[in-house]
């Protein structure tokens, strides 16, 4: 997108009349219900869910804060739309407002409505001083907004002042030229603008701003209110950066997560490139790491939005790695890969197993992984209370993980879900997770359902014998969500089915988030990551197919 900005890429473009903002307002309103009613059914299901009843104090609680957001974006699109309608007070919108678009005139080309859906998110942020994932979310379901106009604008609102005022010049001596040629011909001519323009210099002072704001936005149609607000915030707009942003790296930052120190003996949070200060933020968290650069290397597939990565119990993860990579060298485990593809159901296999399998399976994994889950556990409710306290800003964040980092962000989700909704309704925005050591629950994904906004993604490997393995080892049933669909409807099951070895999901995280059409991939780290995965393969990839089959086979318990 575009390296400088101006107020005419923030605002709806004159070329739009005013009947067609109309119309473009009445359409965004059924859209808007549409997506408030998917929100409120979420909750709904969690309650079910959880056999509460459907008028239970955290689901109220959830839909006034809910309705309260919705209303404030309704009144943005309606400033947007140059306020539209005879009482000029912006719509209300409930319940049962009406959601189809059947019969509504179309949307307007793109080039149109991505400055006047850039005009809604920079009247949202500096209005509010945060940026809503539910907003973003929304956004992002009509058109690819251009967020980085509206960080320049607000990082640098003199030169967008002064790029406006060249543009709107421009038209205004074009227009003065026309009208003096008529005059020349002797054809009169009225106002040629509504709004006069004043002189504006370089370095601009805060009421500079403001003025500058209101005449050019006067000129382009845009109404009152609108005005107010815009040239209010973008006067203060280094107040709006500030809590959008956060203060990643300051003593603010560094304090916060000591105080969670204490808990977690280890944790930080790291840069995967170098921060740019985007309109909204990734999280990654890895599952097990083979050297402490597998904090941040498997997420270099991801481009534009600030991606950070979460650091946590380097040690514990280390260890689990190198029991991991005895496993699957086990001769135990190189019978199991065998024999994995005879068994379309899991169960079955286990009970072909002899009781000795399980043994030394057991001595081999047992400790560490217990360990490093539980503190995946305990990592995940500290996780939780960072992103409540905004760390990264007040802006939408992303998160994904594989193996125990899964559990990680789960656990984070279910703390979040047990939070006052008003405190953490905007805060998610889309979840990925892979070869997750999590239960399909219904109880609990439908909590995690409620906190994210956008997209629950839940990637799965059901040949994964090594998580099968590992889920047998902890005592959890068969339904693994790292091995099977969850059943709930929000959560997108995405099968990864060429990932059939729990040590494969380091390799081939950014392939499968391909798969899953994620956000802000970059193509050429996908499959150089995929190339460098398959010749560097790990043991898991090489376990030899030569086995003694024959003191492992036998009947075992189930």
């Amino acid at each position: 997108m575009s390296q400088t900005s101006d107020l005419t890429k923030v605002t709806a473009p004159k070329e739009l009349s005013d009947q067609q903002c109309a119309a473009v307002l009445e359409r965004l309103t059924c859209s808007l219900a549409s997506f408030r009613n998917k929100a409120e059914m979420y909750s709904t299901a969690e309650s079910w869910a959880a056999h509460d009843a459907p008028d239970s104090q955290t689901h109220i609680d959830f839909v006034a804060s809910l309705d309260t957001w919705a209303q404030e974006t309704l009144r943005d699109l309606w400033l947007a739309c140059r306020e539209p309608g005879e009482g000029r007070d912006p719509p209300t919108l409930d319940p049962y407002s009406d959601t189809s678009t059947s019969g509504l005139p179309p949307l307007p080309p793109q080039e149109q409505l991505i400055p006047l859906l850039n005009g809604v998110l920079l009247l949202h942020v500096t209005s509010g001083k945060e940026y809503s994932s539910r907003t973003r979310t929304f956004l992002f379901s009509i058109a690819q907004i251009d967020e980085e106009s509206v960080v320049v604008t607000l990082k640098n609102p003199g030169r967008a002042v002064e790029e406006a005022e060249k543009k709107t010049n421009a038209v205004r001596e074009e227009h003065s030229r026309r009208s003096a040629m008529m005059r020349y011909v002797g054809i009169g001519a009225g106002a040629v603008a509504g709004g006069v323009l004043i002189g504006i210099t370089g370095g601009l002072a805060a009421p500079a701003i403001g003025a500058g704001v209101s005449s050019i936005l006067g000129f382009m149609g845009v109404g009152g209110t609108a005005i107010g607000i815009l040239a209010t915030g973008l006067a203060g707009s280094s107040v709006v950066c500030a809590a959008l942003f956060g203060a990643y790296g300051s003593k603010e930052t560094a304090r916060i997560i000591t105080q969670y120190t204490r808990d977690v003996r280890d944790l930080a949070i790291k840069p995967v490139h170098a921060p740019r200060e985007t309109m909204a933020v990734r999280l990654c968290v890895t599952g097990w790491l083979d050297t402490p650069e597998d904090v941040t290397e498997p997420w270099v597939v991801f481009r534009g939005d600030d991606t950070f990565a979460l650091q946590w119990e380097i040690q514990a993860l280390q260890d689990l790695s190198t029991a991991l990579m005895t496993l699957v060298k086990a001769q135990a485990m190189q019978f199991l890969q065998g024999e994995i593809v005879k068994h379309t159901v899991l169960a079955a296999l286990w009970r072909a197993l002899s009781p000795t399998v399980w043994t030394k399976v057991t001595k081999l994994i047992d400790n560490p992984w217990v360990t490093a889950k539980n503190l995946a556990h305990r990592t995940g409710k500290v996780l939780g209370d960072l992103l409540a306290s905004r760390v990264l800003g007040n802006r939408p964040i992303t998160l994904i993980g594989y193996s125990l980092g899964s559990t990680v962000i789960f656990e984070a989700l279910q703390h979040l879900a047990s939070l006052p909704p008003a405190q953490t309704l905007g805060l998610v925005q889309d979840v990925y997770l892979f070869g997750s050591p999590i239960p399909t629950d219904r109880t609990l994904w439908a909590a995690a359902r409620r906190v994210v906004s956008g997209r629950l993604v839940n990637g799965y490997g059901k040949n994964d014998y090594v998580l099968a393995v590992l889920a047998r080892v902890s005592g959890m049933s068969w339904d693994v969500a790292g091995l099977t669909p969850v059943e709930l409807q929000g959560v997108e099951n995405v099968s990864c089915d060429e990932v059939d070895g729990h040590l494969k999901w380091r390799g081939m995280i950014g392939q499968c988030l391909a798969k899953c059409d994620a956000y802000g991939l970059d193509a050429a780290e996908v499959k150089k990551q995929l190339d460098n995965t398959l010749v560097n393969a790990s043991g898991e990839m090489d376990v030899s197919q030569e086995t003694e089959k024959a003191p492992w086979v036998g009947p075992g318990p189930y």
